[in-house]
This record gives structure tokens, C-alpha cells and sequence, in this order.
């Protein structure tokens, strides 16, 4: 169970804290509900605390799991696949997990395919989503700009071999 002040990340929402947790009534049953504020949007959103595994939410990852995702994302392994549609439906998959390390292999595979040939607009803004992503969890994680982040990550990807 999560407690105030935790950090946490949230899939497709990005990385938040939780800044209060109370119990509701929603259509005559109490529930613990968590409030997670997300800094990068201003937004807040209330999450039942009994679903909280089932949606995904977790802690955000730490420095050991972050390092090991920047040097995956460094590394040449990336997922192809000629079909779009493939690509999306597992990306879509990899992105609902909410791992750190699925959505950089999310983010490397639509880096790489863009510098190949021109993506589709739905790729496109599917890269920019996980980018920001991305970014949001290590900046929060770590304490650092996330305009910084993200250069990191690109200075990252462009020194990719393919």
C-alpha cells in the first residue's frame, strides 16, 4: 500500500505523488481512493487503492533500474517489425505494463524506425507520449529538469548504430 508522499508512476498518466489517500463513496460503496498529483501537468486524479495493481501503478524506478534502462536504450537490440500494426499493438502492450525498461524499448524501436523512413502520424505522437513518458519518471526520480532529461535521452539514441 502506497502512503503519502510516494512517488509513483502511473501508465499512459506518466509520474506523480501521492498527495492524499480517503476513503469515498461511489454509488453506495467506500473505497480508499489514492490522490496522485501530476507535477509535469498540473493534474490530479483519484485511483482506487484496490485497483492499484491491476492498473499498473507503482513505485517510480530507482537509480539501478534507471541506469540499466539508459544502458539498454544505448545498446543496438531493438524490436522491428515491417507491419505497423504489429509494432503499435505491441507497443500499446509495452506501454500499459508501465516499466521503465518497456517503455525505452518502446521509445528506441520508434526512434530507430523514424530515422529509417517516415512514421506515421500515430507513431509519431506515440513517440513523442513515451518520450515525455520517459523523461517525466527519470526528472522526477532523480531530481533533475526534464528538458535536460530529454536531451540526454536523444543525445542517447542519436549515438545508435543501425
Amino acid at each position: 500500500m502506497f502512503k503519502v508522499g510516494d512517488k509513483v508512476f502511473y501508465p499512459f498518466h506518466g509520474a506523480g505523488e501521492i498527495s492524499e489517500i480517503k476513503e469515498k463513496e461511489v454509488l453506495g460503496s467506500k473505497n480508499i481512493y489514492y490522490e496522485i498529483y501530476f507535477p509535469l501537468t498540473g493534474t490530479k486524479i483519484s485511483v482506487p487503492a484496490n485497483n492499484a495493481e491491476k492498473i499498473c501503478l507503482r513505485y517510480l524506478s530507482n537509480e539501478k533500474v534507471i541506469k540499466e534502462s539508459l544502458l539498454y536504450l544505448s545498446s543496438n537490440d531493438f524490436y522491428s517489425d515491417l507491419n505497423w500494426k504489429n509494432r503499435y499493438t505491441k507497443y500499446q502492450i509495452l506501454l500499459k505494463s508501465g516499466t521503465l525498461l518497456e517503455m525505452m524499448e518502446v521509445l528506441k524501436s520508434l526512434y530507430i524506425q523514424s530515422k529509417k523512413k517516415e512514421i506515421s502520424i500515430t507513431e509519431k505522437r506515440l513517440y513523442n507520449q513515451t518520450l515525455n513518458l520517459v523523461a517525466n519518471e527519470i526528472s522526477l526520480a532523480l531530481n533533475k529538469n526534464i528538458e535536460d532529461v530529454k536531451k540526454e535521452l536523444l543525445d542517447i539514441m542519436g549515438g545508435l548504430d543501425f
